[in-house]
């Protein structure tokens, strides 16, 4: 075979394979689109929606604390807005953080970036699946409070003593309980751990089904009720509140 043809092999063949590459890459990193029900959320809410280049703000008039929150792995942040607008509205500057490539793990340093934005506010951590790795890690190493929906942190915590809660669905296919329960164990032993029942992964947000997943077993408006509700009583209960502003001289 002549070197020409040979060439011609060979580009025709690096061409396909780039070809495969860029395909599984648009695959897995496709992103989850918000549903039309979490733009919904945010026009029902009576907040102050503000897009910020870490995030989607969700202001309430007079925030008591920050709550800024990682999405799951290629996850639209919108599509957590059905689940904590209503948190928002409850008096808490919700902040859905905006990740590179839709990997938390790329933009550990978003909600730090959010807090240094609103200084006066205290500061707690939340994010769902692979955004909960972050938010952990970044609540280790800054004894932050933490809020996980359907993850865990890559590190034993047990030892550690900042406030958790830790959120699990029982029809989570991607974390199915039995898993969930043992990795509960790397959290703080004062961590507050839930399943919430008929929960699944996706659940958590409004973003359509996942693959591996499987289906809910209760209205999802119910189920968004549930998590918020215990997402109030864990913040009601850190007793956070902001500064009150200087007074003015006279």
């Amino acid at each position: 075979m002549s070197a020409k043809k040979l060439l011609l092999l060979f580009l025709v063949a690096a061409f396909l394979l780039a070809l495969a590459v860029a395909g599984v890459a648009h695959y897995f990193l496709r992103p989850l689109k918000a549903e039309a029900v979490a733009q919904e959320a945010l026009k029902q809410a009576g907040l102050e929606v503000r897009e910020a280049s870490y995030g989607l703000e969700l202001i309430p008039r007079a925030p008591t604390a920050l709550l800024a929150f990682y999405p799951g792995a290629r996850v639209e942040p919108l599509a957590y807005a059905p689940v904590l607008a209503p948190v928002a509205e409850a008096g808490y500057l919700v902040v859905l953080l905006k990740v590179p490539s839709g990997i938390a793990l790329l933009g550990k340093e978003r909600a730090l970036e959010a807090k240094a934005a609103h200084p006066t506010l205290p500061l707690v951590v939340g994010g769902h699946s692979l955004g909960g790795v972050a938010a952990a890690e970044l609540a280790a190493s800054e004894g932050l409070p933490l809020i996980l929906f359907a993850s865990y942190p890559e590190k034993d915590l047990s030892q550690e003593n900042f406030p958790v809660l830790a959120l699990f669905g029982t029809e989570d296919g991607l974390l199915p309980p039995e898993k969930a329960r043992e990795k509960a164990r790397l959290l703080p032993k004062n961590a507050r751990v839930v399943f919430v029942e008929g929960l699944n992964h996706a659940g958590f947000g409004a973003y359509g089904p996942q693959k591996g997943d499987r289906p809910a077993r209760r209205p999802r408006e119910a189920l968004w009720r549930e998590i918020q509700e215990e997402v109030l009583l864990f913040l009601e209960g850190l007793g956070l509140e902001a500064p009150a502003p200087p007074q003015a001289h006279r």
